[in-house]
């Protein structure tokens, strides 16, 4: 098989938990960034009807979302010691689950409900990461058409931001709760897809030097001032220690 393509959003945490997978598990791929707007062309030619990343193209191979991904690297990872499976599929399963749909969805929403309507600015940067530079162009021409289509797509404003920060923090909690037993990993004992799926949903909370962009992510007062308030947190301090044994 010619080498898969992974087509991205850099600042996505979605993306970025079916980029690290792959990274993880030595899988050989090759990383394509999109802009945001003209990706739903992209991945409607490709026959996909949802619009949402990422998504995994290969010769007979045609992925979307980073759960589907992340199963078929477990099962298609060269021989190597490293493994991401757990040795309890339906608890792995359900966390995940929660994760991928509540949790992501609401720091999502969250965050964008900042950035795209007071500080839009901020955020353009990332996804122009690594485009080619027409697309760059096309992404700054169109941005304020861009951010107007997303804030309505995602249901965005300031009610939204309040009522996801309360659903965040009630997320927090939970996830704070599955480490109370001191336990290093969130199932089992060794680094599983639970715990790659956790920490790379909670990475912009976290904000660790080890993620490909979040270094370089813009983050304005309003929501800095909420990341401070929650790095004493177990889950937070987990996610970053997860980051710097695993994420390299």
């Amino acid at each position: 098989m010619n080498t898969p393509i992974l087509y991205v959003f850099a600042i996505s945490h979605y993306c970025e938990k079916a980029r690290w997978a792959l990274d993880y598990l030595g899988i050989v791929y090759r990383l394509h960034h999109l802009a945001p707007g003209p990706h739903i062309k992209f991945t409607r030619a490709r026959g996909f009807s949802d619009c949402t990343l990422p998504i995994l193209v290969g010769d007979d191979l045609r992925l979307q979302g980073s759960s589907r991904i992340i199963d078929w690297a477990i099962d298609n990872c060269p021989g190597t010691a490293r493994s991401l499976a757990t040795n309890d599929p339906q608890r792995s399963a359900e966390i995940e689950q929660r994760l991928d749909e509540r949790f992501g969805v609401q720091v999502r929403r969250y965050y964008y409900s900042d950035v795209l309507i007071a500080h839009p600015e901020t955020v353009r940067p990332m996804f122009s990461r690594d485009l080619p530079w027409p697309q760059k162009l096309v992404l700054r021409l169109a941005w304020s058409k861009i951010c107007d289509a997303m804030i309505k797509g995602m249901d965005l404003g300031a009610a939204q931001r309040r009522e996801s920060r309360q659903i965040v923090e009630t997320e927090l909690d939970w996830v704070d709760s599955l480490l109370a037993d001191g336990g290093r990993f969130l199932v089992g004992e060794q680094l599983s897809r639970t715990d790659l799926s956790a920490a790379a949903l909670l990475a912009p909370l976290a904000l660790p030097p080890e993620h490909p962009t979040y270094p370089r992510l813009q983050v304005p007062a309003s929501t800095a001032a909420d990341l401070a308030e929650w790095q004493s947190r177990p889950s937070i301090k987990w996610t970053r220690e997860i980051y710097r044994r695993y994420r390299q």
